[in-house]
């Protein structure tokens, strides 16, 4: 018991040696990265869903970098300059659409970085609050321990997903798009109302979104499954982009992350 509570201490205080865990981190998975992802100085399609899967590591360890070396700087983003990153981060992921069809290792690699660090810049007003600094590190096991459930689930019952894949699919975007309008509404209720208290609905409509989200991450799992199958290293329109197929599971722990943390933060 007192160890964890040393290691809990560690990681929420300001300790330079904190940096090095992510340096070590990082090295260790581009080292990974480097040695399965690519062949001859290409992306290869061998060991797809694992290069997928060190691809994702790596974009959440440098979310976690980005955000702590914003607190340990004191850099503090106003209003403006985070809905700048959101307006950005969306032309970046548009971007990524074109950038499927282009065979440009580089820009890729260097357009997921920009988003990883726009990503940061949206999380970090959120986790520098002082009401959520507590469960931050408990959330960050339960997300982990949804991703495991969830991805594991994928390949318990691989024939259910395969089967209602395109049904799923559909189901997730109204549901997503469903929520996206009710919190829009809710939020211009609030603003008209002046009242920005956390209420009943905002904790139902969290709970929802984490169960969404959980479900996010067994489709895109399947997706990353289904692209194994039609990776094609000399197809222009299917090659493996890495950076780009972990994309959709980086933003659904992201909201996971989020949406938990706000609900014990408000508990």
């Amino acid at each position: 018991m007192n160890n964890r509570k040393k290691m809990l201490e560690f990681f929420q205080n300001k300790d330079p040696q904190q940096f090095f865990i992510y340096a070590f981190f990082i090295f260790i998975l581009a080292l990974l990265i480097f040695n399965f992802s690519f062949k001859k100085g290409s992306p290869t399609c061998n060991n797809f869903i694992v290069n997928s899967y060190l691809y994702i590591g790596l974009g959440v360890v440098l979310l976690g970098l980005f955000t702590y070396a914003f607190e340990y700087y004191n850099i503090n983003f106003n209003l403006y300059t985070t809905i700048l990153a959101f307006i950005l981060t969306i032309i970046l992921i548009f971007g990524f659409s074109y950038i499927r069809t282009q065979k440009n290792y580089f820009l890729n690699h260097l357009l997921w970085l920009l988003l990883i660090i726009g990503f940061s810049i949206m999380i970090y007003p959120i986790v520098n609050i002082p009401k959520y600094k507590p469960y931050i590190n408990r959330t960050i096991m339960i997300v982990a321990c949804i991703f495991f459930i969830m991805t594991l689930m994928v390949y318990i019952f691989p024939k259910f997903f395969e089967t209602n894949y395109g049904i799923l699919g559909m189901g997730l975007f109204v549901a997503l798009l469903s929520v996206i309008i009710i919190e829009v509404i809710y939020l211009i209720y609030k603003v008209a109302t002046k009242n920005f208290e956390y209420t009943n609905f905002n904790k139902y409509i969290t709970y929802f979104v984490i169960i969404l989200f959980s479900v996010f991450i067994s489709f895109d799992t399947q997706t990353l499954k289904q692209r194994s199958k039609t990776c094609k290293e000399s197809n222009m329109f299917n090659y493996p982009n890495y950076p780009l197929e972990s994309l959709d599971i980086i933003l659904d722990l992201i909201n996971l992350f989020v949406r938990i943390l706000s609900l014990q933060g408000n508990n």
